[in-house]
């Protein structure tokens, strides 16, 4: 998972470096990047949290499922404004949303919590 996790990152970053200073492939390198992170890393690092909170409350696990969700909408959403495709407004105006009306709200009710606990 990690190593997957490491190619996908040096490939984004090499891509957007190739993509900057108008070299071949940078469109190439940046788009398998992001499908390496998005598609492969992402939901392996959320199979892998939602197996280590199998016993928590709802929350927690709602918490985490809208906060990978947002994650995932959000890189795509900066894949597509990258390359110029379109959907790309959309999808960055869903990952926002559902950052900042899923997961934060779940996450500073957790945080208010545990400071009363």
């Amino acid at each position: 998972m990690y190593s997957i996790g490491l190619l996908a990152a040096i490939s984004m970053s090499l891509g957007m470096m190739f993509k900057i200073l108008h070299w071949p492939g940078g469109d190439a390198l940046l788009i398998y990047g992001m499908i390496g992170f998005v598609f492969l890393y992402l939901p392996l690092l959320m199979v892998n949290y939602y197996k280590l909170s199998i016993n928590s409350a709802l929350t927690e696990k709602l918490r985490l499922i809208l906060g990978f969700a947002s994650a995932i909408t959000i890189c795509t959403a900066t894949a597509f404004k990258a390359l110029h495709i379109t959907g790309a407004d959309l999808l960055l105006i869903i990952g926002t949303l559902l950052f900042s009306f899923g997961f934060l709200p779940f996450m500073f009710f957790n945080l208010y919590k545990k400071s009363i606990s």
